[in-house]
């Protein structure tokens, strides 16, 4: 290495005595801002070195695990106001206010870490009705709004989001807004969605375990007005809607081994050779400022295996008023059972029923209306994209996600999806057969599920016969049928399709028309 550096022709002495301390031999003045340049530009480089020599050791940070889906949905609806003659009302979808035939998109990117007793969880979602206003994510007209709607940008953001702590084994923070539900296991009549929540949950001993959440649903946050006096006419508090919710699980046990080889309910080869049950006591308080009223439900889920069989149940009552005065009191129950004949053929029944109101004249409100019915997502009759789970508003009064007419009256209206679930409704009685299986011993990838829905109004007094007016409208509302066809290429690449109908019986016809409501959604989905 030489002693001398030249700079622009001038030398300059360098012996370089160590790498801390660089020592510069000044022969010129005119080397000055080029000496402390240099001198800058070494020590600079010298911490550098120290600071990757540092990082191997230094305290890791969590590891971010990407992941995501993209879902492409062509989709065709048809006559969901079963009646040929006339065009449907708009309907809404998780993309927005749509109907006829649309593309929808669903394309979500989540990440996640976790470390020994916390984990962050969050997922960004763009759903949209595609079109050029939706992909360019701009109206031109106006940074805002066009013909009234919101700009499409603001559809993306945090979709869902689960922030956790656990402090010991029976005590976890829990809040974001993440999928939480009280019934989803059996027939989703009483709550499931992804709602803020702020909450607790653990085990209480290696059977029992629990979750107590707080839902602030609505939180308008209006601000109070005064008249001349300076009296608050309207509380800041008026359009909110606040739910309390406690849940147990106890596991009554069971395990592989619990039946023996050749049970009655077990079979030659032990694949179903289990014995399990789950009892679940509900209990939730919706304090609903928004609707001017206060419900207690209270209720029981129990799922589980036996065997071949698989039961579900669940009882739920509600029991409240309204500001005015006026008793809410109502309930509804599912049941159900699956037979695990193979892995082709698992055929299942099952009986819906929720209250109907027979009087909207009186003080008493007897129509079944739960915090949010999450049929469409249920894991014995639930159906992503089927008719039932679709909105059905516009006539038989079934919203979407939910497969209860809640929303045949815009009367006292205590809960439902945006609390516009009415307690005049008529309610449901719903007989439902079906089936599903693995087809892959016809090809590698194939599954189906079919089904269909007999469904009777419970209580008719409030619905309006258009036909024959003067007339009660017949009890029974109509039959759907779903048919459900999955070929996963791979496990990134799945195309699914739903041929969905609802076929109107004469309690239909009485009030809207003769017509068959059809549903045909196709599913291009990339998981990765």
């Amino acid at each position: 290495m030489p002693d001398v550096i030249r700079f622009s022709g001038e030398a300059v002495s360098c012996p370089f005595q160590d790498l801390a301390g660089v020592r510069l031999v000044r022969e010129n003045s005119l080397f000055d801002r080029r000496y402390n340049a240099m001198l800058g530009n070494i020590r600079l480089l010298w911490l550098t070195a120290l600071l990757v020599a540092w990082l191997p050791a230094a305290p890791a940070t969590a590891a971010i695990e990407f992941f995501g889906t993209a879902k492409i949905k062509p989709t065709f609806y048809d006559n969901f106001d079963f009646n040929d003659g006339k065009n449907d009302a708009f309907i809404i979808n998780e993309g927005g206010l749509t109907g006829d035939q649309h593309i929808r998109a669903e394309l979500r990117l989540g990440w996640k870490a976790a470390g020994e007793r916390w984990s962050v969880k969050m997922i960004a979602e763009a759903d949209v009705i595609m079109e050029k206003d939706s992909a360019d994510r701009s109206y031109y007209s106006g940074a805002t709004s066009y013909e009234g709607k919101p700009n499409s940008g603001g559809e993306f953001g945090i979709e869902r989001a689960e922030l956790l702590y656990r402090f010991f084994p029976w005590l976890e923070l829990e809040t974001g807004w993440d999928v939480r539900a009280l019934d989803i296991g059996s027939g989703g009549l009483l709550f499931g969605d992804d709602h803020p929540f702020l909450g607790f949950r653990g085990d209480l001993t290696d059977a029992l375990s629990y979750e107590l959440l707080y839902l602030p649903i609505q939180n308008r946050n209006s601000l109070p007005t005064a008249d001349d006096d300076g009296k608050y006419l309207r509380s800041p508090d008026a359009d909110d809607w606040r739910v309390y919710t406690l849940k147990l699980v106890q596991d009554m046990g069971g395990k592989s081994a619990a039946l023996p080889q050749h049970a009655l309910f077990g079979n030659s080869s032990g694949e179903n050779n289990i014995l399990s049950m789950a009892l679940s006591p509900v209990y939730a308080f919706s304090d609903n400022d928004s609707a001017q009223a206060r419900i207690h439900y209270f209720g029981l889920e129990a799922t589980g295996q036996a065997g071949w069989f698989k039961p579900y149940f669940e009882v739920m009552a509600a029991d409240g008023e309204f500001d005015n005065g006026r008793d809410i009191s109502a309930w509804a129950m599912f049941a159900g059972l699956e037979v695990l004949m193979n892995k082709a053929f698992n055929p299942y029944v099952a009986f819906r029923y929720t209250q109907g109101d027979d009087d909207a004249s009186d003080d008493d409100v007897e129509g079944w209306v739960g915090i949010g019915d999450i049929g469409r997502y249920t894991p014995l009759l639930g159906m992503d994209g089927n008719i039932l789970g679709e909105d059905l508003g516009q006539s038989y009064g079934a919203t979407l996600y939910s497969y209860s007419p809640e929303r045949a009256f815009r009367t006292n209206r205590y809960g439902g999806i945006g609390n516009g679930g009415s307690g005049d409704n008529p309610g449901q009685k719903l007989i439902a057969v079906g089936t599903r299986g693995d087809l892959a011993a016809i090809l590698p990838g194939l599954m189906y599920k079919t089904q269909a829905f007999f469904i009777w109004y419970d209580e008719t007094a409030n619905l309006i016969n258009t036909r024959k007016p003067g007339e009660k409208v017949d009890d029974y509302a109509g039959t759907t049928f779903d048919l459900q066809l999955l070929y996963a290429f791979n496990k990134n690449f799945s195309i699914d399709y739903i041929f969905s109908t609802f076929v109107p019986g004469d309690g239909i016809k009485d009030q809207f028309g003769d017509d068959p409501a059809f549903v045909n959604c196709l599913t291009l989905a990339w998981t990765y």
